[in-house]
């Protein structure tokens, strides 16, 4: 009998022990963090890893082509605390005036990307660059939509930028293609300029809440993740992710993210945090079990890699990708009432208040009705 009760209870310890062994199986995650102002403030960085619990391994920053892309003085403060600089390099100045992508290609920005090539060689250590991310956006003028941004024009102006760079001697600068993660309508795969222009391949991805949908990290990342590990054996980097405030349990789903989820993406080796708000709440302190949750989960071994991982990550990876699966609870989602009701506003806007408007109207006059009839007399019986 004694035997019959230890068995199950053996099998439910080894149940437990799965995912923490398989997290150990894999190579280490780096951690990194997009970091507000921490360009004039690198002290900002300080206090991050502070909070979090843990020093992050990359700092994402963001240039725009009317400003030096490699300033000596961050890059010497990022280096200084560890970490390995990512900076998104986006073609447009701050008026918001773009440096297209034809122009480009055909060398009219020539001699500011010379210089800026000079500047990353000059500097000497390593560099995480990612160029005109998110190409197959709407939101921005080098991607899908505007005047002639398409995939042509992006996979020419690309490798025209890596020539460029390469003639200077800037061996030191790491190339990161990263894309949004598939939405249906924008596949990136066409953006790719092909395995010798790059170095890392990248997916940018977020759970917004609120209005838009509260969906787990595998939910966002499964089906591009799969795709482009298909396409390519290049090391994958999550150039940016996090989650809203609103529309769900932000700290459930950040617990399942880290601890649960993002474990089975084997050719994942860095993940970049979006600590900041941007028409939703992405700040890690967003809420103190945000925070709380956050701190518990970056602090598991599997995010233990460092600088020294990073550039010491091979540039092709001969894991094999498993597909990802996709949780359907526990990621703080909300009731499946609230899920519907918001489904069914996406698709309505506010025409579905007017409709629920006239409902209750027809609702109130049935009632009405109903009420006004049963107050009728009846008609007396007639005895003959």
């Amino acid at each position: 009998m004694k035997r019959l009760q230890v068995l199950p209870l053996t099998l439910a310890v080894l149940v437990l022990l799965v995912p923490s062994a398989a997290a150990a199986q894999r190579p280490p995650i780096a951690f990194g963090a997009y970091i507000e102002d921490q360009w004039k403030d690198p002290k900002l960085i300080d206090a991050f890893a502070r909070e979090v619990g843990r020093r992050p391994a990359i700092v994402l920053s963001y240039k725009r082509w009317d400003v030096k892309p490699f300033y000596p003085p961050e890059l010497a403060q990022i280096a200084r605390r560890g970490a390995l600089p990512m900076v998104s390099w986006e073609p447009w100045s701050s008026s918001g005036k773009p440096a297209k992508l034809w122009a480009i290609a055909r060398g009219r920005y020539d001699g500011y990307v010379r210089r800026s090539a000079r500047q990353a060689r000059e500097w000497g250590k390593p560099i995480m660059l990612r160029f005109a991310q998110e190409m197959n956006g709407e939101w921005a003028p080098w991607e899908h939509g505007h005047v002639g941004s398409t995939p042509r024009s992006f996979v020419l102006a690309w490798r025209h930028v890596v020539r460029v760079f390469r003639e200077a001697g800037a061996d030191n600068v790491t190339w990161v293609w990263c894309p949004n993660v598939n939405t249906g309508h924008l596949p990136f795969m066409q953006y790719y300029p092909g395995d010798s222009w790059v170095d890392w391949v990248g997916l940018d991805g977020f759970n917004w809440g609120g209005s838009i949908g509260w969906r787990s990290i595998s939910e966002i990342f499964a089906g591009s993740y799969e795709e482009l590990a298909e396409e390519t054996t290049k090391p994958i980097v999550i150039g940016e992710t996090g989650s809203g405030q609103t529309g769900g349990d932000k700290a459930a789903w950040v617990t399942s993210a880290l601890e649960d989820e993002l474990p089975n993406f084997g050719r994942v080796r860095a993940v970049v945090w979006y600590n900041a708000f941007d028409r939703a709440d992405f700040r890690i302190n967003s809420s103190p079990s945000a925070l709380q949750a956050f701190r518990q989960g970056i602090a598991k071994p599997l995010y233990a890699a460092g600088r020294r991982d990073l550039l010491g990550t091979p540039l092709r990876l001969a894991e094999a990708v498993k597909p990802i699966p996709v949780p359907d609870a526990g990621y703080g989602q909300p009731p499946l009432p609230e899920r519907l009701w918001r489904k069914l506003h996406d698709r309505l806007g506010d025409a579905v208040w007017v409709l629920i408007g006239a409902g209750a109207l027809v609702l109130l006059g049935g009632a009405a009705l109903l009420l006004r009839r049963r107050r009728r007399p009846r008609p007396r019986a007639v005895y003959r």
